[in-house]
């Protein structure tokens, strides 16, 4: 009798590492595309940003990618509040395919727009930062499904870890455009407005994102399943309204403000860093494609240490310890980076791999952190919509940094709002409690919503 128990145990506890495994790998690889879509502009399109506005001084260039980057941040409240809504009500799969199938639609929209010299400089830029906005909408649907689901899956012990390897993705998808951007450098230069490179070397990130986005939705649609922890967990009839009541409205309003913290920070990485690279003399669109590709290695390697260390001293040590490096560590070399006293190529991928080790820590605890601090009917909106509301006051990054190049030299600004990200952190990760071993079947009891 017991072996019979034991032969049918096994099949199940198999099916149930292989059903984990999906959900994690669909999980990292939605994430990947989601940080591809997002970051394609700040490296594949940057050196061609002429085919949409010509004769940009270097503060207008700013400005325009600003408004690109922010125009894709602006949307993912949207999608957050909408899909967050049907990931907890129908299933995690379910919307994190069809949204993941939507930005990769977007992504090849983007590939075939056309630029100032046919339609005008002021509908071709309308057209780009339209589709980036609502592929900002999808992008902040993709993110409330397949993280959570990923979560319900993995072991207490190593919830930091996993949450941690879903996020490390965000450096594999820069890595991914890196490599692409580098790969057709090669054989279509960029040497302005009509050169090869300007006119459709950079369509090409944008439409193999399309290709990957698609692969990977179908995935997910067909190959994983939502956790038995949101299977067993009765329906909430609405989920936005019950995550913000109670307890579970006073973990929201603490998430949502680390996340402001941490998009003040990462927007200094993802959009400013590369134009910081930029204006030093001498280092090209090229150069920039190869720090990329050395900067994705040490950032992966980040998330992965603190979502470990996480599982072992607690989230909120090893948080406090993460946005510490980014108040005291990053001024220093985000602005020796944009003050031109670094010359090499060597010593300026140096400065930017260290400012993304020091900006990234924080989100390879997060993902478990915020997860952990809502029930299962509401867990899709309060870990969505607390993360991309969230990036809506960063956003404007752009526009702060304007105001204050009125105080110090313009080179300092982003150091200054970085660090200013970092001290938010502290002081909303101070405000709740720790969540290392929850149960999240009953993690309702102390931190979640009414279903």
């Amino acid at each position: 009798m017991s072996s019979t128990t034991e032969v049918q145990a096994r099949p199940t506890d198999s099916d149930l590492r292989a059903r984990r495994r999906r959900a994690i790998t669909s999980a990292w690889a939605g994430f990947a595309v989601d940080s591809y879509s997002i970051y394609v502009a700040s490296t594949a399109l940057l050196p061609a940003m002429v085919y949409f506005q010509s004769n940009l001084s270097p503060s207008q260039l700013s400005v325009f990618v600003g408004m690109t980057f922010a125009a894709t941040l602006i949307g993912r409240p949207i999608g957050a509040l909408l899909f967050g809504h049907f990931a907890d009500r129908i299933g995690r799969r379910k919307v994190g395919s069809v949204t993941i199938y939507g930005f990769g639609t977007i992504s090849l929209l983007i590939a075939l727009l056309p630029g100032a010299e046919v339609v005008g400089p002021t509908l071709a830029t309308t057209l780009l930062i339209g589709l980036r906005f609502i592929e900002g909408i999808f992008l902040g649907g993709e993110y409330t499904a397949a993280t959570p689901m990923a979560l319900e899956y993995a072991p207490p012990g190593r919830r930091g870890f996993t949450g941690a390897l879903i996020q490390c993705s965000a450096s594999g998808g820069p890595f991914f455009v890196a490599v692409l951007t580098t790969i057709v450098l090669l054989f279509a230069p960029n040497a302005g407005l009509h050169s090869p490179y300007v006119q459709w070397g950079w369509r090409i990130p944008f439409l193999i994102g399309a290709l990957l986005s698609w692969g990977v939705a179908w995935f997910l649609r067909r190959r994983v399943e939502d956790s038995d922890v949101y299977k067993e967990t009765a329906r909430s009839k609405s989920p936005l309204r019950d995550m913000l009541k109670g307890s579970s409205g006073r973990a929201f309003l603490q998430s949502y403000l680390i996340m402001t913290g941490v998009f003040f920070a990462v927007n200094m990485l993802g959009s400013v860093m590369p134009q910081l690279l930029l204006s030093n003399e001498g280092y090209t669109a090229s150069d920039l494609a190869h720090t990329q590709l050395i900067n994705a290695w040490p950032g992966m390697a980040t998330y992965l240490f603190y979502g470990w260390l996480s599982d072992r001293i607690g989230r909120k040590r090893a948080l406090y310890i993460a946005a510490s490096t980014t108040v005291l560590l990053t001024p220093v070399t985000l602005t020796l980076m944009g003050s031109g006293t670094v010359h090499s190529w060597l010593g300026l991928t140096a400065l930017a791999s260290l400012t993304n080790v020091f900006i990234v820590g924080s989100l390879g605890v997060l993902p478990a952190y915020i997860n952990e601090r809502f029930a299962t009917a509401v867990r899709s909106s309060g870990w969505g919509v607390a993360y991309s509301t969230a990036v809506v006051i960063p956003a404007f990054f752009s526009y702060y940094q304007l105001w204050l190049a009125h105080l110090v030299p313009f080179h300092y600004t982003a150091g200054i709002l970085a660090a200013f990200g970092g001290l938010i952190i502290l002081a909303a990760v101070s405000a709740g409690p720790e969540t290392r071993g929850v149960d999240l079947n009953t993690v309702g009891e102390r931190a979640g919503a009414t279903a």
